[in-house]
């Protein structure tokens, strides 16, 4: 579990650093690639090329994060939780062709009061991580749901759920993960409680993990 503390601010300084580390290695190995499967007229690397251009963008998708992380949102402003949920289950289902995402179509329009940018955030993270979860072939699960007060997304997943220390853990930071930070997991809950929402994990009876967000309309 990562040690490091500090308020948001400083989170945002953090973020700007590693993105604008990365970025221009990052353009460098992309060019680089680009020339390789214009050279290899046999198709002969096609599978790896395909391998790390999945894994090149993985890490691109990753500095775009942090640079919105960085962008400062002064003030609330109205958007469509509808059509953000939307995008993004048409984006990760045309990104990942072995995993199935599944959404209940025909929702009308749900315009919130919040950021918008790191609200998607949000969503974005617990989509990686569930991608994650369930490897290459498995099902996730966006489901919508609405009262005169709030709305409830929650990402359902059946991949290898969460740990209980995970569940059990008090602090903001924590990660599964062998080199991870546990930053994705404090930004979740500190940008969803800025919004006045709740940010909520637990496992499935059934296998798997599910993630709920609350936000007050």
């Amino acid at each position: 579990m990562s040690s490091f503390g500090g308020n948001l601010e400083t989170l945002e300084e953090i973020a700007a650093t590693i993105a604008h580390e990365i970025k221009n290695p990052l353009a460098l190995a992309l060019a680089n690639l680009d020339l390789i499967k214009a050279r290899d007229t046999g198709k002969k690397y096609k599978k790896y090329c395909g391998i790390i251009e999945q894994e090149l963008y993985k890490i691109n998708q990753l500095v775009m994060d942090l640079i919105n992380i960085t962008l400062s949102e002064k003030c609330e402003e109205l958007f469509d939780l509808t059509t953000m949920l939307d995008t993004l289950a048409s984006e990760y289902q045309s990104r990942y062709e072995t995993i199935t995402f599944t959404r209940e179509s025909g929702l009308r329009p749900l315009r919130l009061l919040g950021f918008e940018k790191k609200i998607s955030m949000v969503f974005t993270n617990v989509l990686n991580n569930a991608v994650e979860a369930v490897s290459q072939i498995g099902v996730i699960e966006i489901i919508q749901e609405s009262t005169s007060s709030t709305v409830r997304v929650t990402i359902n997943d059946n991949g290898t759920g969460l740990p209980q220390e995970l569940l059990d853990q008090r602090s903001d930071f924590y990660t599964t993960k062998e080199n991870g930070t546990g930053f994705g997991l404090r930004y979740c809950r500190t940008t969803i409680a800025k919004c006045g929402g709740r940010f909520l994990m637990s496992n499935r009876p059934e296998g798997g993990c599910s993630v709920t967000v609350e936000l007050p309309l």
